[in-house]
């Protein structure tokens, strides 16, 4: 199945992965990748600021 769509691929920690699956299968979507782009699109909805500069794991700023 080909598709122009950019693939989005990322770490996890157990304990979130749990907390989204417990999501998918509270609210009955078909696949956790549905439930994680629910979350996303939800998230950012909401327009979020963090409180401090984010900087990934084990990169300097």
């Amino acid at each position: 199945m080909a598709t122009d769509k950019p693939l989005l691929n990322f770490v996890i920690d157990p304990g979130l992965l749990k907390r989204v699956d417990d999501f998918r299968f509270k609210h009955r979507f078909a696949t956790r990748a549905a439930a994680i782009k629910w979350l996303l699109d939800w998230a950012l909805r909401q327009k979020p600021v963090p409180s401090k500069p984010v900087v990934a794991e084990g990169r300097p700023k």
